[in-house]
Order: C-alpha cells, then sequence, then structure tokens
C-alpha cells in the first residue's frame, strides 16, 4: 500500500498498521497530507513536533505531507483539538496575538444564552473583534436576502492563510449548524485565495453545500435570513464540549438530497457538453419538470442567479481552456459556442474582468489556478 486512506463515508473493514492505528485502502477521499502540514505550519513555528501532534491525534504521521494520503473528518477534529490544546490557542498558532482556551469559553458563554442565531452571531462578532485585532470579523447586509459574514484574518509569516480561512469557516459552519440542530442553509461563500486542488480530486468546500466564490475581495459566509431567526437549542459550555469531544465528522454531507443549484448546474453542465451554450431558463426548467419561476425562486432561495450560473460555467471551462490547453484562443472561442472571436473576448473580459490573452499571460505561471483549471477541464471537456 503506497499511501494511507481515512475515509469520509462507510469504513470498510481495516487493519493497524505498526502505530496501533487504523489503516484504510488506497483510492478513499479526506483532507491531503499537505493540508495536514499547512494546518500544523503554526505549531511547528512555535518548536513543537507535528509527528508527535500526529500521533497524539491518533493520525499516522506518515500523512504529513503526503498529497496521496488523506485523513476524514473525525481525524480532522481530533488534529485540530491537539493543535489547540498543545499551543493552548484557538488559532492554532496562525496568529501574532493567539487566544487562549479560557478566553474561547468566555466567549461562548456570551452568546449560547442568546434567543436567536442572528443575535448570538451579533454578540459573537462583538466579542471576537474586542478580543483580537487580527481575526477583523464584520457584518454586512446583502440587499436585504441575506447577512455577510466578513473575517479579515491577519496571519504571521510561515503559515498558509488560505488553510486557516477554510478550518476556521469549516468550523463557523459545524458550530452554527450545532447551536440551531440543524445544516445551516448559506447562501455563499466569498473566498480571497484561488480553489485548492488535491490530487486525490477531493472538494474540502463540498461539505457547505453553497455556491463559492474565489479569487473574492473578501473572505466571507452569506447567511440567510430565515436561519438568523431560528432559535437556539443548546445553551451551555458542557454540550459544546461533549459535542466537540465526540468527534463529529466534519466532512459528513446530511442526505438532503441535491439542491436546486446542483442539479440546474448539472443539467446546465449536460446543455453545453450537447453544444447548447445558452440554455433557456425555460428549456431547463423542463428537463428539472418544474416552472421557470419556481426555478428562478428556488435558486434565488439558495443564492444563485440563474443566467449568472450559465455565464459563470461557460466562463469556468473557457479559463480552463485557455491555462491547462496549448489551443489557441480563437479555437477555444469556438469550443465554448462563439462564432466570431471579438463576441469571445468580449463576453470573457466581461465574465474575467481581463481579455483571455491577458488571462492566459496573467496566469500560466500559477501553478494552484494552472492545477484548478486542468481538474475542471479532465472533468468537463466538449468531446
Amino acid at each position: 500500500m503506497d499511501a494511507l486512506r481515512y475515509a469520509t463515508s462507510a469504513r470498510p473493514c481495516r487493519h493497524k498498521n505498526e502505530y496501533g492505528m487504523e489503516e484504510e485502502p488506497t483510492g478513499k477521499m479526506g483532507l491531503d497530507g499537505e493540508a495536514v502540514r499547512q494546518l500544523l505550519q503554526g505549531a511547528v513555528l512555535k518548536g513543537l513536533d507535528p509527528h508527535a501532534l500526529l500521533r497524539d491525534a491518533a493520525i499516522d504521521p506518515a500523512v504529513y505531507g503526503n498529497a496521496r494520503a488523506a485523513i476524514d473528518g473525525q481525524a480532522l477534529v481530533r488534529l485540530i483539538r491537539r493543535i489547540q490544546f498543545a499551543l493552548d490557542d484557538v488559532y492554532l498558532g496562525f496568529f501574532a496575538q493567539g487566544c487562549r482556551l479560557a478566553l474561547e469559553a468566555e466567549r461562548l458563554l456570551s452568546f449560547l444564552h442568546c434567543a436567536t442565531l442572528g443575535e448570538a452571531l451579533r454578540v459573537s462578532i462583538r466579542f471576537t473583534d474586542a478580543m483580537s485585532a487580527d481575526v477583523g470579523p464584520g457584518i454586512t447586509e446583502e440587499h436585504g436576502s441575506g447577512l455577510q459574514h466578513i473575517c479579515k484574518y491577519q496571519t504571521i509569516p510561515g503559515v498558509n492563510r488560505d488553510i486557516l480561512v477554510w478550518i476556521r469557516f469549516v468550523w463557523i459552519y459545524q458550530f452554527f449548524s450545532w447551536l440551531i440542530g440543524r445544516p445551516l442553509v448559506l447562501r455563499g461563500l466569498s473566498i480571497r485565495g484561488p480553489r485548492p486542488i488535491q490530487e486525490n480530486g477531493f472538494d474540502r468546500f463540498a461539505l457547505f453545500r453553497c455556491p463559492v466564490q474565489f479569487d473574492a475581495p473578501v473572505d466571507a459566509l452569506s447567511y440567510d435570513w430565515d436561519d438568523l431567526a431560528v432559535r437556539l437549542v443548546h445553551s451551555s459550555i458542557k454540550e459544546y464540549d461533549d459535542y466537540y469531544a465526540s468527534e463529529p465528522d466534519w466532512f459528513d454531507i446530511p442526505d438532503r438530497g441535491p439542491t436546486w443549484r446542483e442539479r440546474t448546474q448539472q443539467v446546465l453542465i449536460d446543455f453545453q457538453r450537447a453544444g447548447l451554450w445558452s440554455a433557456p431558463v425555460e428549456v431547463v426548467a423542463a428537463r428539472l419538470r418544474t416552472r421557470p419561476r419556481r426555478l428562478r425562486q428556488d435558486l434565488s432561495l439558495e443564492g444563485e442567479c440563474f443566467q449568472d450560473m450559465r455565464t459563470r460555467l461557460r466562463g469556468e471551462l473557457a479559463a480552463a481552456y485557455l491555462l491547462a490547453s496549448d489551443l489557441p484562443i480563437t479555437e477555444i472561442g469556438l469550443t465554448v459556442g462563439f462564432s466570431e472571436p471579438g463576441s469571445f473576448s468580449r463576453h470573457f473580459y466581461a465574465w474575467a474582468g481581463m481579455t483571455p490573452s491577458a488571462y492566459r499571460t496573467e496566469y500560466m505561471a500559477d501553478a494552484a489556478k494552472v492545477g484548478a483549471a486542468t481538474v475542471l477541464l479532465k472533468d468537463r471537456r466538449i468531446a
């Protein structure tokens, strides 16, 4: 076996490795060893042994830095808890000024007795803002459709800021879901960093089940007003400690069936593969056995817009061809359904904010973007 895998779903029969830890078959998906290494960067800078921390979390240290190995959602919880306890820092050593666990308990106490999630969110942000300048939380209303929770995260040199944004957003999502007794229905995420790509194909943002904008101007979660009005079902530190100690699977996605966003996106991709690049909402709605107006409404409730989704999918594919192929720009335009080069350039500029040639020049040396483009092109290439 050339790599260890820690499952994210049903667990097959496994055996113990030399560390007395369960070893799983290859081919399973989870957070890869490179991301695990990044999560441990703050601890390493503080002089701690990452392999010892992994062993203490019942994770094989061979995972560390190994892009072909992965851990599941329960192992992730154990690892985060182990780092936090070892450093006495909620933020894993990524900030110049950490947050001791005792202070985090006081922060939780400040809002656990709030009536609703919206009230708890506002109290939590006020407390956090007073506690640390490195977190920089804030909230803004989004034209009446929801609330945007912005996090500025001023990390120290030598750590990967993107992995901290991800793990903090995972914690926020899982904690607030636990507070209200059901998964949050987020309207969307904004992520300043690029889309992370893993060799095993695992999408670490899939658990949020909402639209994600990468390379965004801010890092933010967008909440739905309906969720903010929900009453809290938990109100004590002991309940939270018991929940956290139970090793919940943070990668588990409740079986609620595909969302309207997911279903619509798949239909649009199918139509694009067939050469129908601007499928009307009436045609897509008919395929989904719903009405056009109802489809638009259902997508809006999930923070999505039909026309924006259609444009984005086409733009993403064009961008993937620009970075992950050597096709001439004119041929790429024809491939994604534009008969005139000028029309392709105008539409691409409207989507990406730069011309196709400028985009290719700007990002061809960006390994993360090229990796993301390669994966997307492999999945959605037009035959």
